[in-house]
């Protein structure tokens, strides 16, 4: 594992290290995993954001696509 140096406000810190009293944890495991939920969360919203503009593109309404999505699905049930 990579180890770097991150300054972080005084109040940021605090809350992590009470936080991380509160939890069991260490501050850097509370740390990690906020980073990780957040590059998660960044990517989902990425994703989402490409799936509307290629949905508005499309023409198609999200009830179209929800019926579009089911109607397939019966099909391949068949």
């Amino acid at each position: 594992m990579a180890t770097i140096n991150l300054h972080v406000p005084e109040d940021l810190l605090a809350g992590l290290e009470a936080k991380a009293a509160a939890t069991g944890k260490i501050v850097e495991e509370l740390a990690e995993e906020a980073l990780r939920a957040s590059l998660t969360e960044s990517s989902w919203d990425d994703l989402l954001a490409y799936a509307q503009e290629r949905g508005r593109l499309s023409g198609f309404t999200e009830e179209q696509s929800a019926d579009i999505v089911h109607e397939w699905r019966k099909e391949q049930r068949q």
